[in-house]
């Protein structure tokens, strides 16, 4: 590999690493060339451990860049066998190893059935046996020349364009591609020609055939695990942030835990270094003045009036009864897991009745916790009541540094919802923010007092997918946090 192709190559390289999570600064890019420039890029190894010294800072990350330097820089054209998985090929196999002399029989047997029809005077007349052997393909593939066969795959996916790829579906696609700019099509047209006039010669023809879809899946396979692995999981959690929180199925979970916690990462890393712990005021004339007495009455240092800021806080009241309980899950674990930006946080759940359970979720997972709710606090749902219970428990904590967070669907059974006593939160509170899972167009319909409820909120949003939970936590950070 001639440098400038190797440097080519270590860039797109390094892009993957950043696509796997591990982070390369530019200075770690050019310390990486320059390494890669000493070592040269024929030994793997060599070249593997190299980059790992100046790529690799932590355990995480040198297990991810070996990882990543196995997909990317696999070796280019491994041994292909047999395909396994076929019940006759294993037993085939296992017999061979057994007895290395009959295999070495049997392969001798269906060349000689190929040699047999090239030394048959008819084979001249024959357009397809002549074009077919003929073949540089074929001669390579008879001969396992592995160099050959190596740049025919190479030049045949550049023609295909294989690199291309993009999701898990067009590997088949890619395949096909990649098959027809080798040639297999003049190998199917012989099996096809010989099937019933040549068995042997059509056995050897499918194994050829078979061996060689064999590298080409492989090759399209490499591919993708390089340049399409990266965009697929993108693609996933993009679609996976658009479903409705309820529709979340228990093997979805672990993904979306992944995707709440970069999320997490992402607007604490945003807000959290932007955070100002106390804010100038106005000069204080008096000790400016008892400081210049030293100075002869010149005020050479000025003292400033410093503006107390109280921490915010959020209080997060999640309606847990069967209609909203998911959509409850996930706030809590999205506001948990942003502990760094917001340490002061206090949880309270309630289908009629409403406690604190705050305790609950940092002491037990958030399902075993969400479980405990539904178990203590489910029913039928009571906004009257859940309200008079916060404002007795919680309302005398509350101050214009306090967020709070009310997660429901405004359906109280056609009962009087008594948002007088919402009104007296919002007059406590710096801002009232009510999430609701339902659609717009539903709010105020049959039982909903949603469209009074909006009356007496600073805030009140549509909120039922993981999207929108992120847009509304970000929005009221950039609040909290005076940005």
């Amino acid at each position: 590999m001639t440098p400038a192709a190797g440097s080519s190559q270590l860039l797109a390289f390094i892009k993957f690493l950043r696509g796997k999570d591990v982070p390369v600064s530019p200075a770690d890019t050019l310390d990486a060339v320059h390494a890669a420039g000493l070592l040269g890029y024929e030994d793997r190894t060599t070249l593997r451990d190299g980059l790992a010294a100046v790529l690799a800072k932590s355990t995480f990350e040198k297990s991810a860049y070996l990882e990543a330097f196995d997909l990317f820089f696999a070796p280019q054209y491994p041994d292909t066998k047999t395909p396994a998985g076929e019940e006759n090929r294993d037993d085939a196999s296992e017999s061979s190893q057994n007895n290395p002399q009959d295999n070495s029989s049997t392969n001798t047997d269906s060349e000689q059935s190929l040699e047999d029809l090239l030394q048959n005077p008819s084979a001249e007349n024959d357009p397809t046996l002549a074009g077919l052997m003929n073949s540089g393909l074929m001669n390579a593939l008879r001969s396992d020349d592995e160099g050959t066969l190596a740049m025919a795959i190479e030049a045949a996916a550049e023609a295909a364009k294989v690199d291309e790829i993009r999701l898990f579906t067009q590997r088949g696609q890619f395949t096909r591609k990649l098959l027809d700019a080798l040639g297999e099509t003049a190998l199917r047209d012989a099996a096809i020609e010989f099937e019933k006039t040549q068995p042997r010669a059509f056995e050897e023809i499918q194994r050829l055939r078979e061996s060689l879809r064999h590298r080409a899946r492989d090759r399209v396979e490499r591919a993708y695990l390089v340049h399409a692995a990266g965009d697929t999981e993108d693609f996933l959690d993009e679609a996976l942030a658009e479903v409705r929180l309820a529709n979340i199925s228990p093997h979805q979970m672990a993904r979306m835990r992944k995707l709440m916690d970069r999320m997490a990462r992402k607007l604490a890393s945003r807000h959290g270094r932007r955070r100002r712990k106390k804010r100038r005021g106005q000069l204080n004339v008096p000790m400016t003045l008892r400081a210049s007495v030293a100075t002869d009455g010149i005020p050479f240092n000025t003292h400033w009036r410093q503006i107390q800021r109280k921490k915010p806080q959020v209080m997060a009241i999640c309606d847990v009864s069967g209609s909203v309980a998911a959509y409850a899950k996930f706030l809590l674990m999205f506001l948990y897991a942003l502990q760094d930006v917001l340490p002061r946080t206090r949880s309270f759940a309630f289908s009629s009745s409403l406690g604190e359970v705050t305790n609950w979720f940092s002491e037990f997972p958030v399902e075993e916790a969400v479980s405990r709710v539904n178990r203590v606090y489910g029913g039928a749902t009571d906004y009257a009541r859940a309200l008079s219970d916060f404002n007795d428990l919680a309302l005398q904590d509350i101050n214009k540094a306090t967020t709070v967070i009310i997660l429901g669907d405004a359906r109280n059974n056609n009962s009087d919802p008594r948002l007088d006593l919402l009104a007296e939160i919002k007059a406590k509170c710096k801002r009232l923010i009510w999430l609701n899972p339902e659609s717009r167009l539903a709010w105020g319909t049959g039982d909903s007092a949603m469209l009074p409820v909006t009356q007496h909120c600073h805030l009140a949003s549509e909120c039922n997918n993981l999207r929108q939970l992120e847009r509304i936590i970000d929005t009221l950070l950039s609040a909290m946090h005076g940005n």
